[in-house]
């Protein structure tokens, strides 16, 4: 492989990937399915990836139906027409197979999440933002590179239970003034599209004079919102520690003979949602394009 251009290389990755893929599917076709359940979510539609979530509609598949879904999501790369290519598509789920079927999975499990960890640091290498996306879309047109980044889970053993959730958190970052002002520095060098370099340093001169304003020991955060996803939470019967959440992003395996207490998917919002009693991070942002917001300790 060291022969090959970059472009090159990352296609024959892909097909590496994909040959391990179906030799997943062709093993599971062998296997006693025990059960089988996914949740197909609504595709996100081209130019919507930023909107607000509101509503999300959860569909069920079980048995068959759900198993040839599986199969399909974990060779699933691809972009969809009409569909946003900046959001991933997920098919939360999980598939149940005997105990003893662990030890012919978990090699070709593992082998596929290398190769997936081989593909990713491919990708690293090309350097940049924009050399890694010149890069995997020269080689491999309409690819979505998360989808192709995501491992494959897969469980073993007595599982108490397992639970579907949405998880709809914001990621919190704690920033001194004078760390907030090195940001606003460095960034006057990544000038976006549509603004020249006096724009953008006009603006960038503004932004650091109002954090200048700000006293020495103000406190500050960057409050992002995360995007919401589902997510599983497990409890093991006889391990410690006994729980254990993961995204759920595509459809677990798990082998164990034993049935799991089983909390479907359901539709989002929840119905019993409780209201977030948020915090002393309010009011309007002091830098709206870094969600940069002031905090106020009692």
């Amino acid at each position: 492989m060291e022969t090959f251009t970059p472009t090159a290389a990352l296609r024959q990755q892909m097909v590496t990937i994909d040959e391990a893929l179906m030799a997943l599917a062709s093993e599971l076709a062998q296997l006693p399915l025990l059960e089988a359940h996914v949740y197909p979510l609504p595709p996100v539609a081209q130019g919507t990836e930023h909107d607000p979530i509101e509503q999300i509609e959860v569909g069920y598949l079980s048995g068959d139906a759900a198993f040839t879904t599986t199969l399909a999501a974990y060779r699933d790369h691809s972009a969809r027409a009409g569909c946003s290519t900046k959001a991933t598509h997920r098919l939360p789920g999980w598939l149940r197979f005997p105990t003893e079927a662990a030890s012919r999975l978990t090699p070709l499990v593992t082998e596929i999440n290398q190769l997936k960890q081989d593909f990713k640091a491919q990708v690293q290498q090309a350097g940049g933002r924009d050399e890694k996306f010149e890069l995997v879309h020269t080689a491999l047109p309409g690819v979505i590179t998360l989808q192709v980044y995501r491992k494959l889970t897969l469980l073993s053993g007595a599982l108490y239970s397992l639970g579907f959730t949405w998880a709809d958190k914001q990621s919190i970052n704690r920033l001194s003034r004078e760390q907030v002002l090195e940001m606003l520095e460095r960034s006057r060098r990544y000038i976006p599209p549509l603004c020249d370099n006096a724009q953008w340093s006009k603006m960038v001169d503004q932004e650091v004079y109002d954090i200048r304003r700000l006293p020495a020991d103000a406190q500050l955060r960057i409050r992002r919102p995360v995007k919401t996803h589902p997510m599983i939470n497990l409890l093991w019967q006889d391990r410690s520690p006994r729980k254990q959440q993961l995204k759920a992003s595509l459809p677990l395996l798990l082998c164990s003979d034993t049935p799991p207490v089983v909390t479907h998917l359901g539709h989002y919002p929840p119905k019993s949602r409780q209201a977030r009693s948020d915090r002393k991070i309010g009011g309007d942002p002091i830098i709206e394009r870094l969600h940069l917001y002031l905090y106020h300790p009692e």
